[in-house]
């Protein structure tokens, strides 16, 4: 079992009496809410770094499949149908734009 370490910081009053009132609320001693804190910021650096590696994968299958697509409306026997594909993309991202208020 690894042993914790102590590490000191000095802090504004106010910092300091918000952190006391953090502590009391949640019934635990002022380092170990601080530890706490500092551990959930650590496994949410993580996270973050595992969901943007996932984000950016997605983004790139989603290109793939754009492009892919493409090409097939490409080599349609319907010659109107790329651009009939493409004009129902622009409303529905239109309608869209309209719904959030942009």
């Amino acid at each position: 079992m690894t042993k914790n370490l102590s590490v000191q910081t000095y802090l504004p009053p106010h910092v300091v009496a918000w952190l006391d009132s953090e502590a009391k609320q949640a019934e635990v001693s002022r380092s170990h809410w601080v530890a706490s804190v500092l551990i959930d910021l650590f496994r949410g650096q993580e996270l973050r770094v595992e969901t943007r590696t996932r984000a950016i994968r997605t983004q790139r299958l989603m290109t793939f499949a754009t492009c892919a697509l493409d090409g097939l409306l490409t080599m349609s026997s319907d010659p109107t149908l790329r651009d009939r594909v493409h004009q129902a993309y622009k409303k529905k991202i239109e309608r869209e734009r309209q719904e959030a208020g942009e």
